[in-house]
């Protein structure tokens, strides 16, 4: 990806915590809090350091080159291209995620009782909801989107169960933001249940879909291209 075409809100959200993080590490506590339980209770910490601080606006820089070299290395470029609105949302939700989880933690360093937990949840939400209301925006590419050997060998149905896929993930994000107001372990249910549901739904829905369309194929053709690639001998 030309980095000139790159989104310049990520950089602004990764600069802006490398800035609190340097602004608030003279005066964090010894002992950082790193993870959270399922009841939204403080069950990991570490020694406060360079890595314990900086270590989500790190991924977020790491995850911004990473965005900008894949589209490089998909066979389907050119259609990561024409959906980049897509994936630069994609890049900003994360990054914007990383950067309320690096608040929160900060927050939580001053006052474990922060209900870092809620924050996760709803901000876990929210990108799952507008990435879901995007998602059938997608053209079929190997980089994102609902990625099977079906939706990638017929455009219909790559439309189709991206879709379906974009309804189910926005009906997800809604209810995780809901599990943010639920006590453990029914939070951890529903959010679980709703994340397995959705790879065999839409699974099986692109493959009867597939089947319906080209009832005389065995197997769809990004499925042969594959077995094929496997089956080339090693050149000497």
């Amino acid at each position: 990806m030309n980095p000139k075409e790159m989104p310049k809100l990520p950089l602004v959200l990764i600069a802006a915590m490398f800035v609190a993080g340097t602004i608030a590490y003279p005066h964090l506590p010894a002992r950082i809090p790193t993870h959270w339980n399922a009841a939204g209770e403080i069950d990991a910490w570490a020694d406060r350091s360079f890595v314990t601080v900086y270590s989500e606006p790190l991924m977020a820089l790491g995850l911004y080159v990473l965005f900008m070299v894949m589209p490089y290395f998909d066979p389907r470029r050119r259609n990561v291209l024409r959906s980049k609105q897509v994936y630069f949302l994609v890049l900003e939700l994360v990054t914007g995620l990383l950067a309320v989880v690096f608040a929160g933690t900060l927050l939580a360093a001053f006052d474990p009782s922060f209900p870092m937990d809620r924050i996760i949840l709803v901000g876990t939400g929210v990108m799952f909801l507008v990435l879901g209301n995007h998602l059938g925006r997608v053209k079929p590419n190997w980089t994102m989107g609902v990625r099977y050997s079906w939706t990638l060998s017929d455009e219909v149905v790559w439309v189709k169960t991206n879709r379906l896929g974009g309804r189910l993930f926005a009906a997800g994000g809604v209810l995780t933001i809901a599990c943010a107001f639920l006590p453990a372990p029914a939070n951890v249910i529903v959010i679980l249940g709703w994340i397995l549901a959705i790879l065999p739904v839409t699974y099986v829905y692109s493959m009867v879909l597939y089947k319906k369309r080209h009832p005389e194929e065995m197997a769809p053709p990004a499925e042969r291209d594959a077995q094929a690639a496997d089956e080339e001998p090693d050149a000497d």
